[in-house]
């Protein structure tokens, strides 16, 4: 016999839109547990398909909530009556949480009454806002990792290729890796060789979140070397366009590279980590967007920070960055986003930044893909090159950046395959392909 829906305990027979409202309400109120595959009245249907909708779980708890709520919501497959269900943890947050879809609104704001969502007034989402920035700010340095099984080879490995000379008996206190305390800290933990940080890159076909085509995950590791993987991935999906109507020929990138790189490595080196919020990079048919968290600082106005004046959210992770060569100097990146795209680039709300960069798909009728009028042999190079940069590229992305069908892009990877030039290592889904020969 199974517990009745109350004050913590939801029950729903199929995952649907409601999932993300009942999210926030948990989070908004003192945290609670989720069901899915029960009904109402407490019967055990069982849920099919559970990695489907386990992975839609997962895109709602991180494309549908702000602020990124991925630290206090978990997801178990778990086994009920000889039926499969889906258990979803949620902790009570820290903060105001919402619908990202309709902001700090009554239709975005909930809470948890008896057994169901309450939406807040506008007096209350402003009394909680306000409590909210309230809250003491912990500087990432003096937050105790969650973790004690700490290493840190490719962090070495990065300040040793850019000529910074490491001692053992000081690297922890010289790059403040541990609190006072001399435990491992939270900046520790997201620059060790294994942790719990989440990079994603979502891409869909269509010019909002309706058509999804896949997504990728970059975090686990060192945040220097997942944020420059997540970098080569979006790279290697920069097409190349020839506008026709000049001369001498002119080649035209989809989106500014600079651009789109000094956007991300403020994303990430700015990104509010000591609140667990993770940036992310979301393709869309139209642009790109990158997403980072904490806003503005709060000594800044808007003109100040689309002008370049910086104040690095944090600072010891900000001198790593420099340390390692991914930041030239504080304050360069955003006028370099504004100088291409303009400010409207930056689209800000108090818990977030987005940067928006538009792909140039101008002049269809009179600048041509590369890719439309190359040779197989050039494909088949371009297809190298892709697999070179990201392994785990999938036949959908391969057609998306290729401009190719799915049908010609198998065809292609079956004749390198045949001459033993790449190969494809584990299972269909979830493998990788390698090259052998190129």
């Amino acid at each position: 016999m199974f517990v009745d829906e109350d004050n913590n305990i939801e029950l729903k027979e199929i995952l649907n839109s409601s999932l993300a409202k009942e999210i926030v309400a948990f989070l908004n109120t003192d945290g609670g547990t989720i069901y899915l595959g029960i009904k109402n009245n407490r019967e055990v249907i069982g849920v099919n398909n559970i990695d489907e909708n386990m992975r839609k779980i997962s895109d709602v708890i991180t494309d549908q909530i702000s602020p990124r709520c991925v630290s206090f919501v978990n997801q178990y497959h778990e086994t009920l009556e000889g039926k499969n269900i889906i258990k979803i943890e949620v902790k009570k947050g820290n903060q105001l949480f919402y619908i990202k879809k309709y902001g700090m609104s009554e239709a975005g704001c909930y809470v948890r009454i008896g057994s169901s969502c309450k939406s807040l007034l506008p007096e209350e989402i402003q009394d909680r806002f306000i409590k909210s920035l309230q809250i003491h700010e912990q500087n990432i340095i003096d937050i105790p990792s969650r973790r004690k099984d700490l290493t840190f080879k490719i962090l070495k490995n990065y300040l040793l290729s850019n000529d910074n000379h490491i001692s053992e008996n000081t690297f922890l206190d010289n790059y403040h890796l541990v609190t006072k305390n001399g435990e491992y800290n939270y900046l520790a933990e997201i620059l060790s060789d294994k942790n719990d940080i989440v990079i994603n890159v979502a891409t869909f076909s269509s010019n909002d979140k309706t058509q999804y085509l896949s997504r990728e995950e970059f975090g686990g590791k060192c945040l220097l070397l997942a944020m420059e993987q997540a970098k080569n991935y979006i790279n290697s999906i920069n097409q190349t366009y020839i506008n026709l109507e000049t001369t001498p020929r002119k080649e035209i990138k989809m989106f500014d590279t600079e651009a789109f790189e000094q956007a991300w490595i403020n994303a990430c080196v700015h990104n509010k980590w000591s609140e667990s919020n993770h940036p992310g990079i979301y393709v869309y048919r139209d642009r790109l967007e990158i997403e980072s968290f904490g806003g503005i600082p709060k000594t800044l106005t808007k003109e100040q920070f689309l002008r370049g004046k910086s104040e690095p959210v944090n600072k010891q992770l900000f001198d790593i960055f420099r340390a390692c060569n991914f930041a030239e100097e504080s304050g360069h990146g955003v006028p370099s986003v504004v100088k291409v795209y303009g400010e409207d680039a930056y689209v800000f709300s108090d818990f977030y930044i987005n940067v928006v960069i538009p792909f140039n798909r101008d002049g269809f009728n009179t600048a041509a893909r590369k890719t439309d009028s190359k040779q197989p042999e050039n494909i088949d190079k371009e297809i190298i090159e892709i697999i070179k940069s990201n392994g785990k590229v999938s036949r959908k992305d391969l057609a998306l950046i290729l401009n190719k069908t799915e049908g010609s892009i198998r065809h292609h990877l079956n004749k390198l395959q045949e001459k033993g030039m790449i190969k494809h290592q584990g299972p269909d889904k979830g493998g990788y392909w390698e090259v052998i020969n190129g």
